[in-house]
């Protein structure tokens, strides 16, 4: 069965979809910030809060070079004009974190986070968090991915900028350790416009790892493209979420308010009833409504018993008794030249009983 449990929380096809709010580092560094955003998060309906956890000396080369931690820019966005000391002035403590973990228990929401070395991975592993997430950044780093499933906690992995041969390595790598996993479809481009979102991708995730829970991580500053990869079989998603777009850091622009959350969280619970079943039945609160609707046979004029029944003496009309008192318009050309049994009326309504069968 395709499934996933994080933190007594199962995550099916049949149950409710997972929200995960990625606070990320949207708090700037600041724990107040952090416990803000979990309260709004919780108040938002999210399942869970993410953070993001690194040691930058260990994630960014050295170098000036976009990416490396020396390179510098005056964006207005960053902490400091170098991207190494961005990010340093972006990492809380060990202290700090056990501090924001508790607080996320106290509140019994669900918290985790995304480790971009071996030395942070290690860290929330002290923390005991109750599952791990990996970057699309690190999708091809097989040592951070093996080490990380040794721990033996869920995986939510997203995959941007993967090709399909990566997704392939992911699963060949973990699901041989037994270390349950969700993968995720992701567009690394921030913000994500929605042609590059190809929300497609999880119906071939589902049909290529059929025992594998799938859903979406995205930088999109919308929420609506999420409703439709839950309605594609996503399960899973990760939105950047913020208190307020205005405050400074990378992500914050494009990160969901707290009432785009809740709006999101409604929609996706709404949707899920909506999905129902594969199999086409009529339901039973159809019935009255459907019977005053479709159409019966009707005599179209007076019948006299021993006349054959022409095509012309019948006509669809509304409404419909039922198959067990009426006989069905897909039923009119079996009639035809059968033997009337006894006169009928125009107006009346053809029965089984008044023709031989």
């Amino acid at each position: 069965m395709r499934e996933l449990t994080i933190d007594s929380r199962r995550i099916s096809d049949t149950d409710p979809a997972y929200l995960v709010a990625e606070i990320g580092h949207n708090h700037g560094g600041e724990l107040p910030k952090a416990i803000q955003m979990v309260e709004d998060a919780i108040a938002s309906g999210a399942d869970a809060v993410k953070f993001q956890t690194r040691v930058p000396r260990e994630v960014y080369a050295p170098g000036t070079v976009p990416g490396a931690y020396d390179f510098k820019s005056d964006n207005p966005q960053w902490m400091a004009r170098s991207y190494g000391r961005h990010r340093e002035a972006l990492e809380f403590d060990e202290g700090e974190w056990r501090e924001l973990f508790a607080v996320c228990d106290a509140k019994q929401i669900t918290a985790f986070s995304t480790p971009f070395d071996h030395t942070s991975a290690d860290l929330l592993a002290r923390l005991n968090v109750p599952a791990f997430k990996i970057a699309s950044g690190d999708a091809t780093n097989t040592p951070l991915i093996r080490h990380i499933a040794s721990f033996g906690k869920p995986m939510i992995l997203s995959t941007g900028g993967c090709a399909i041969e990566d997704v392939d390595r992911i699963v060949n790598i973990v699901e041989p350790t037994g270390t349950p996993f969700a993968l995720l479809q992701c567009s690394c481009i921030y913000p994500a416009p929605n042609d590059s979102l190809n929300l497609r991708v999880i119906e071939d995730y589902r049909q290529r790892y059929p025992k594998t829970v799938t859903g979406l991580s995205t930088h999109s500053p919308g929420w609506i493209p999420t409703v439709a990869a839950f309605a594609l079989g996503g399960r899973i998603f990760e939105h950047h979420f913020t208190h307020d777009r205005g405050w400074k850091g990378t992500d914050n622009q494009f990160s969901l308010e707290p009432a785009d959350m809740l709006a999101l969280r409604q929609a996706i619970d709404t949707v899920l009833p909506a999905l129902g079943s594969r199999e086409k039945t009529r339901d039973e609160r159809e019935e009255s409504y459907t019977l005053e609707r479709q159409k019966a046979l009707y005599w179209r004029r007076d019948v006299k018993a021993g006349e054959t029944v022409l095509a012309d003496d019948l006509i669809a009309l509304c409404p419909n008794p039922g198959a067990v008192q009426a006989v069905q318009p897909y039923e009119l050309e079996n009639l035809v030249g059968l033997e009337v049994r006894r006169a009928v009326s125009e107006g009346e309504v053809v029965s089984r009983k008044q023709v031989e069968v």
